[in-house]
């Protein structure tokens, strides 16, 4: 849902857009740790190895929906499905393949609260795994691209503070590109797209454009978000700069596997979304 504002701004410049994601649902949704791998996909349309186009019915093996899926079935047409299970290479040759068989111009990745622009060393950091690997992943494509960040800091991990001096950094090397805001039309349309998709952090700068403000507790009471009117922008970036200025996306750019982008940060100190999932698998049971 995050992808949805900046998709439909460049719909209104005439160029047709696919939306799309990564394939790894909060285990709160689905009991097994970390991302899907295309083979646990049914109803999938397969671009790649790693690339599918996802329907309204696009669900795992043992009945888990995507949100893409979800998504799906409010646009009334498909969106694609990104499988990180291969590591870097494995997104990059699923994205190239995907380039050459859609036609794609550009890609625009868009990350819901800012761990993109992470170092490592935040303390509320919590999910830098996936966002770190696509961004990997964007610099090493054959098109170009923009990273977006929406709704700074709504997810509960980076402070606000810390996105905004990111984004300063990036603005003195030249790769700040803009910002827009939600327009009344987005947020009628977000909102009725809610009614499909299940999300926390994407819902929170649709309350902030009708003037909330103030700290909102999310992910039930464990993260609280500083919400503002800052919560209804989303930023852009030239992807290169960003990669420039991670000290993590280097660490993962030549990863096979999942399981080898997590250790490689595991290596600078940093516990990942996948290892908190694991953690609570091994609690509440393993469905494997």
């Amino acid at each position: 849902l995050g992808a949805f504002p900046t998709g439909r701004y460049l719909e209104s410049l005439g160029i047709e857009v696919t939306l799309g994601g990564v394939g790894w649902e909060r285990i709160v949704y689905d009991p097994k740790p970390g991302p899907r791998s295309l083979d646990e996909v049914i109803g999938v349309e397969r671009i790649s190895v790693t690339t599918g186009l996802a329907n309204g019915g696009t669900q795992t093996s043992y009945g888990v929906v995507f949100q893409c899926s979800n998504m799906a079935r409010f646009l009334g047409k498909k969106t694609l499905l990104v499988d990180i299970t291969k590591g870097v290479r494995g997104i990059v040759r699923g994205l190239r393949e995907t380039v050459k068989r859609m036609d794609m111009d550009f890609i625009v990745g868009v990350d819901v609260g800012g761990d993109v622009l992470a170092q490592g060393g935040e303390v509320g950091l919590r999910s830098p795994l996936a966002d770190t690997m696509m961004l990997a992943a964007l610099h090493q494509v054959d098109v170009p691209t923009i990273t977006a960040v929406f709704a700074p800091s709504c997810d509960g991990e980076l402070t606000t503070e810390e996105i905004l001096e990111r984004i300063s950094r990036i603005a003195e090397r030249g790769g700040y590109l803009g910002a827009k805001g939600l327009t009344p039309e987005d947020v009628e349309v977000m909102s009725e797209a809610l009614k499909y998709v299940k999300t926390e952090a994407s819902m929170l700068p649709l309350l902030a454009w009708r003037g909330k403000r103030g700290v909102v507790e999310i992910r039930g009471g464990e993260r609280k978000v500083n919400l503002s009117i800052l919560s209804t922008l989303t930023f852009y970036f030239d992807t290169d700069v960003v990669h420039s200025l991670s000290s993590l996306a280097s660490k993962v750019a030549d990863t096979e596997s999942l399981e080898e982008a997590n250790e490689r940060l595991h290596e600078v100190g940093i516990t990942t979304e996948y290892d908190y999932e694991l953690q609570y698998a091994s609690r509440h049971g393993n469905p494997d």
